[in-house]
């Protein structure tokens, strides 16, 4: 019953996770009824998120297009540990780390977790750019080992991805100098990064263990 320009905007609307039809349709509405002047702010700051928000070239954490080298704030910043990675498989769960204020180290995000059953392997993520990372960091004569720690969502897919870390520092000859911990205690057993508090973070990082 909607005309048909709102219709398909509502449709488009549903591309977000956790957009169903209804709340497209508020939304298209919402965004009808909303000021010009509002309206206009709005298509800029859509157009310029496109356009002005990139990946760091390091770790693949939000950057701005114009940051020194293609760098995020958090790989500029000297006071990061870079002895410390904490592996994650989206951007936005960096977010959910920095929230807890005790990590102090740097990240790389994956982009994907390894699911063989859904066709998605080693060259689907960023494991490779991993390796080359770790093989400079470890070349440097005040950096003598590394930890990575895995921030992952449990289940079959972080298991595959933990067995393949496993293999891969077996076959680069890094089990010495790289050591492999996973969050622990505070945890629920399958846990979402995108809805843990502060306080089960802080207590996820402190109590990591050994993979």
């Amino acid at each position: 019953m909607l005309p048909k320009p709102l219709a398909e905007l509502a449709l488009k609307l549903q591309y977000f996770p956790g957009v169903g039809v209804r709340s497209s349709q508020k939304l298209a509405l919402d965004l009808l009824e909303l000021e010009k002047t509002k309206y206009d702010e709005l298509l800029t700051a859509l157009s310029s998120v496109r356009e002005q928000v990139k990946f760091c070239a390091e770790c693949g954490f939000f950057t701005d297009a114009e940051a020194p080298k293609g760098l995020c704030t958090i790989c500029q910043n000297p006071r990061r540990n870079p002895r410390q990675i904490c592996l994650v498989e989206k951007p936005t769960d960096v977010l959910t780390v920095e929230k807890s204020e005790v990590f102090n180290g740097r990240y790389h995000v994956l982009e994907n977790l390894i699911a063989p059953l859904e066709n998605v392997f080693a060259e689907h993520t960023t494991l490779s750019r991993l390796v080359t990372r770790m093989e400079e960091l470890l070349a440097q004569p005040q950096i003598s080992s590394l930890e990575l720690i895995l921030f992952f969502k449990a289940g079959f897919s972080a298991d595959a991805t933990t067995a393949y870390l496993q293999e891969m520092l077996r076959e680069q000859n890094l089990e010495s100098r790289v050591t492999l911990t996973r969050l622990a205690q505070g945890l629920p057993m399958y846990y979402n990064p995108d809805t843990l508090d502060q306080a089960t973070m802080v207590r996820a990082l402190e109590d990591r263990r050994p993979v």
